[in-house]
């Protein structure tokens, strides 16, 4: 008997329970009640009379009816039209996911450039701000993408040269790259960016062999209209630079844009403190370096000295139209006294036809050697009326700091003082240092152009001279 119940009823379960999985959980138990219904139909038709008379197989056949109809239920709880929002679901995970990555880099981004704002209201008036620009852009590189060994150049020498923004470390720096041959000078040239895989490669990557001990995953020039400004290399990035193409794109963009920003700083400081006819500090701005350099002098125990010279019948240039040559002259004055001035002196333009120096760590013998050399390279340069068209003259005013430690503005006033007294007087050099400084000065004038630079020595602070 019991086999005459089974064996029509578990390939009906079967059935019921794929049948359920495909519709759904109401249609499943829909499906059931009708497949247990054919199989008490199939029991009548099949079976002996007796079956349902007999209780334990009444008690069978309704066990048999409800597991018919709660595996239809069941198993349409998890159908399968249902599985497709998850698959949707998987394939849309690679999106989202770099949708998620575009939204932290876009983050990241707007962090770098609030700090860069930031960095650049507190660098903007360094005396050189390119060594800490360095720092910076290696951290925003490797904060944004990951960047890592990058070496940042500007490009100097009217584009044959890179230099570092900082101090090259001999021990670790291979120095900066060739812009005739390589993948950075390709960079240089075209302004095109480079990344590892591009289709110029090969070529590039053996010039690079011969020239480079690292390696250049990436590479893109710093432009400024048509102008290159600068080159930055990367050795290596933890993101795939190929597939990462844009983010790398827009972090080329960010580094070009506050690059030239300081640049443009850098420009605008540089214009407000040189002179752009002779190219040496204005007035406002010698007067302040000059004040700190005089105060850490007396602050070393060290004597100081300052000088005005003045170039005489300049103005005649000027009437008479010649402003080109008198800009000339003035430019050659600067390029002599920046020769002959050493690295911790200052020099100004005071105004139209003066300039001032400070001398630090001279007394007042070296002091009057070293402006009598001076001089004597101002006039045989000045002198030459057939390259000027006009006899310009030149006379010094100098004075010592002595014991007292004057105030800058007061050397100032002095010097211009002894300039004065030099017109009034006739003479080169007028000085407050006394006869004897005086003698030495013009008993050496012809033979320290001849016998060497002067500006090497530097006085001993005992009050005598060392070379």
């Amino acid at each position: 008997m019991t086999m005459t119940l089974l064996l029509p009823w578990f390939p009906i379960l079967l059935g019921v329970g794929v049948g359920g999985r495909l519709l759904g959980r109401r249609r499943g138990y829909a499906l059931g009640l009708l497949c247990a219904l054919f199989w008490i139909a199939l029991l009548a038709a099949s079976a002996q009379s007796g079956i349902w008379t007999d209780p334990w197989s009444l008690a069978t056949v309704a066990a048999g009816v409800a597991a018919i109809i709660a595996i239809g239920g069941w198993a349409g709880e998890t159908p399968l039209r249902q599985d497709s929002p998850t698959a949707e679901s998987n394939e849309q995970a690679p999106a989202a996911s770099r949708s998620n990555e575009h939204e932290v880099a876009f983050e990241r981004i707007a962090r770098v450039l609030d700090e860069f704002d930031d960095w650049l209201a507190d660098h903007r008036t360094d005396n050189n701000p390119w060594p800490k620009f360095d720092e910076f852009l290696r951290g925003a590189m490797y904060q944004i993408c990951q960047a890592t060994h990058v070496r940042p150049y500007r490009v100097v020498g009217e584009g044959e040269q890179l230099a570092s923004l900082c101090e090259p470390d001999p021990f670790t720096d291979a120095g900066a790259p060739p812009v005739r041959s390589g993948i950075v000078a390709q960079v240089v040239a075209g302004g095109r960016a480079y990344v590892a895989g591009d289709a110029f490669e090969p070529t590039a990557g053996r010039a690079l062999g011969e020239n480079s001990r690292e390696p250049i995953v990436w590479c893109f020039a710093i432009s400024q209209g048509t102008k290159r400004l600068g080159a930055v290399v990367v050795g290596r990035v933890d993101i795939d630079p190929q597939v990462h193409r844009r983010l790398l794109r827009t972090v080329e963009h960010l580094i070009q844009l506050a690059w030239c920003m300081l640049h443009e700083a850098a420009y605008s400081r540089s214009a407000m403190l040189d002179d752009p006819v002779s190219g040496l500090r204005t007035r406002e701005a010698f007067l302040r370096a000059a004040g700190e350099s005089l105060q850490e002098s007396y602050a070393q125990g060290e004597p100081a000295a300052m000088a005005v010279i003045a170039l005489e019948r300049l103005r005649e240039l000027n009437d008479v139209g010649r402003w080109d040559v008198a800009d000339e002259l003035v430019k050659a004055v600067g390029m002599t006294l920046r020769r002959k001035v050493r690295m911790d002196d200052q020099l100004g333009r005071f105004d139209g036809s003066r300039f001032i120096i400070l001398l630090r760590r001279v007394d007042c013998d070296l002091a009057s050697l070293i402006v009598a050399q001076i001089m004597s390279r101002l006039t045989a340069l000045c002198g030459d009326e057939a390259r000027w068209g006009a006899a310009i003259g030149v006379r010094c005013g100098l004075v010592g700091s002595g014991i007292g430690r004057p105030d800058l503005r007061v050397l100032a006033a002095g010097a211009l003082g002894q300039a004065r007294r030099a017109r009034v007087e006739s003479t080169p050099i007028a000085s407050d240092f006394g006869p004897a400084a005086l003698s030495v000065a013009s008993s050496t004038r012809g033979t320290v152009v001849a016998g060497g630079d002067v500006e090497r020595m530097s006085p001993v602070r005992g009050g005598g001279l060392r070379t």
